[in-house]
């Protein structure tokens, strides 16, 4: 998909977003001193004058996804926009290491009293690593209105049916095991289908069912994700000296997607005029149409039903917007006239010019992240800082 030129964002002096412009006419502007430099990256400039009547409706489309989610914007007749943007998967982790703290504390304080179950949960209450992943997603359109008058947006849903282990309740997609095996519970269906034999050693006392996707992994209640073991066998495999692998179907990422998504529709539908629903079967026919390649901000590009794309592929990081503990890597908040996140571009001897932000400051370099490596290490004396964001990270 080649890029035929790439446009500059435009605001006014009331920093009303405008209809982007091409380079040479920005280079003119800044010469003439009609205009100032708004923000490197996405490069956009400011008028010195307030324009009244501003031209200009764009539509947006999201690529929802758990790991990855795909960014496009798109005007009249083309894309100006696009990114892949790459989620945090550690919030859980987080999570749970701040609620073993916490509890830790609490014990030590005995002349506190007990203040359990005194929390009420919201009614669009969603688990923390759920809402991140969706809040990320108002924080880049939020940010996109800035500089691009965003009316519509475009996002697209899973259709994918869950156990009762993850939605609560029995759904269609597991009705066709009360059909394939007898039994009422997991147990008796696992033990049921392979013959109460287990499947190691093959005796028939002290049978256990065994999950071979761990529940707490996104493992199901489906009997494809069983197996059937005697005692010893069982807690072999969970001391790690037996290990089994089957094809069975991960669960874990499209539940991510599919738990929060009308969450993220209602918080759209608040925020811009018009919000429409597409579903990714769709979004195939339309990318294989178009002739687009397979990845997160091109799925986004054929939900827009366009493949004319005016824009770099820019890769987004949502920051943190706390900082790093017991970080070795991160002693320093500057160091040498660098700081976590910067946008630098560095010259590398083999990779030639490279555009990346901050990982860490080291002694012996700076450690970059860069769309082809998490960790890529350069000299502070061939780095030059382009930019310093404060909540969102644009990596070209």
């Amino acid at each position: 998909m080649p890029i035929k030129q790439i446009k500059v964002f435009v605001v006014d002096a009331e920093e009303k977003p405008l209809l982007p412009t091409t380079p040479a006419r920005a280079r003119i502007l800044l010469k003439k001193g009609k205009a100032k430099v708004y923000r490197m990256i996405p490069f956009t400039i400011q008028l010195s004058k307030v324009i009244n009547d501003p031209a200009g409706k764009f539509t947006a489309s999201v690529d929802d996804g758990a790991k990855w989610v795909g960014i496009a914007v798109k005007g009249k007749d083309e894309i100006v926009f696009v990114a892949n943007v790459r989620l945090r998967q550690d919030v859980g982790r987080k999570v749970k290491e701040r609620a073993m703290y916490r509890r830790n504390r609490r014990s030590r304080l005995k002349y506190r009293p007990a203040r359990f179950l005194n929390r009420k949960r919201a009614k669009d209450w969603l688990p923390p690593s759920i809402r991140y992943r969706k809040e990320v997603v108002l924080r880049i359109l939020n940010d996109l209105k800035k500089f691009l008058n965003i009316t519509e947006v475009v996002i697209e849903q899973v259709r994918f049916d869950i156990s009762s282990l993850v939605a609560g309740r029995k759904l269609v997609g597991a009705e066709f095991q009360q059909k394939r095996y007898e039994g009422r519970s997991f147990r008796e269906k696992v033990l049921k289908r392979d013959n109460y034999t287990c499947q190691i050693c093959g005796i028939k006392e002290n049978l256990e069912a065994h999950h071979i996707i761990p529940k707490s992994k996104g493992g199901t209640n489906l009997v494809e994700n069983g197996i059937t073991l005697c005692k010893d066998c069982h807690r072999a495999v969970h001391e790690g000296k037996i290990k089994i692998t089957a094809n069975i179907l991960f669960l874990k990422a499209p539940s991510a997607i599919q738990q929060g998504k009308w969450w993220l529709y209602r918080k759209l539908k608040e925020q811009f005029k018009k919000v429409e629903i597409t579903f990714g079967y769709l979004t195939k026919k339309k990318r294989e149409k178009l002739n687009l390649p397979k990845d997160h901000y091109a799925d986004a590009c054929a939900m827009l039903n366009c493949n004319h794309v005016v824009s770099p592929v820019y890769l987004l990081l949502p920051r943190r917007r706390r900082p790093e503990i017991n970080n070795s890597t991160k002693k320093h908040e500057e160091y040498r006239g660098f700081r976590h996140f910067d946008l630098v571009v560095a010259y590398h001897r083999t990779k030639g010019k490279v555009i990346g932000c901050v990982r860490s400051l080291k002694k012996r370099g700076l450690a970059l992240r860069t769309k082809f490596s998490n960790n890529f290490v350069v000299g502070y004396t061939k780095s030059r800082l382009l930019w310093r964001p404060k909540g969102l990270v644009y990596v070209l």
